[in-house]
């Protein structure tokens, strides 16, 4: 089976979908929308490939403005209709674009890291079967698995940020305006910071990864990705007595966000 289409995609957008109260049957659509929207975030795009991100935004702009109306005249529980009420009781607070923009952002960043940290994690115990019967043998290393699993294989290799003023970083200025790009996963293998850090080790403890951001910019959905990713690799750990490399893995064509295209496993 491909482990990518089979368990690592299906959870977390299952999860954020039920959160945002989108339908079921509707659900197969969030994927290809992210998957050509983070496209945006790549080096060398080609017309093509914006043209394909800019369809993909207006139309779940489309969608969730349509949902958003659907839960205006029937309230649940889910995401979009708190929103909703909050947007109707004070549109000082939420206009509808941040309304539809909060939705968005929720989708690509609650799931993306989610599914590419599966994929990457899991070849990463493919290839180090010692670590892998180290996992099966206890358990409760899992929590430090996916710490670990984060920090090995990056699912994100950078991030841009724009100074808002002069600041010097290391001897060097960077001016107001300038861009610079943060590196998160030579910083996730630092070996000022980190003991062997090109070992992976799912028992490792002290392990300061910069996965998902630090500072002010540290995303909000990293305690729902690891909740997801320990239920994940839990299910597979429980379900199989063994898991081996069906076939050569296929890497994403990106670089800004790293992952895996297919990922053949045989399950027994």
């Amino acid at each position: 089976m491909d482990l990518l289409a089979g368990m690592a995609e299906q959870l977390p957008v299952a999860v954020i979908a039920e959160l945002l109260g989108v339908p079921e049957a509707d659900r197969p659509l969030l994927r290809p929308w992210s998957n050509a929207i983070v496209k945006m975030y790549e080096y060398g795009r080609t017309t093509e490939t914006e043209d394909s991100a800019e369809r993909a935004a207006d139309e779940f702009v489309a969608y969730l403005r349509d949902l958003a109306a659907e839960r205006r005249k029937d309230l649940g529980e889910d995401l979009v209709s708190h929103l909703v009420s909050m947007r109707d009781a004070d549109g000082d607070k939420l206009t509808e674009d941040e309304l539809v923009t909060t939705c968005i952002l929720l989708l690509n960043a609650g799931h993306e890291a989610t599914v590419n940290v599966s994929g990457n994690g899991t070849l990463a115990l493919l290839r180090h079967p010692d670590q892998l019967q180290r996992l099966r043998e206890d358990r409760a290393l899992l929590p430090t698995a996916i710490e670990e699993f984060m920090r090995y294989d990056s699912p994100l290799q950078l991030f841009e940020r724009t100074a808002t003023e002069d600041v010097e970083i290391g001897g060097v200025t960077v001016e107001r305006g300038q861009k610079i790009a943060a590196l998160l996963g030579a910083a996730n293998r630092d070996p000022a910071v980190f003991d062997a850090p090109d070992t992976f080790d799912v028992g490792r403890t002290d392990n300061g990864h910069i996965t998902f951001g630090a500072g002010i910019h540290f995303c909000i959905g990293a305690p729902l990705a690891r909740v997801e990713l320990q239920a994940s690799f839990g299910a597979l750990l429980d379900r199989t007595t063994t898991f081996e490399l069906g076939g050569e893995p296929v890497r994403r064509p990106e670089f800004v966000i790293r992952g895996l295209e297919t990922l053949p496993v045989v399950l027994g």
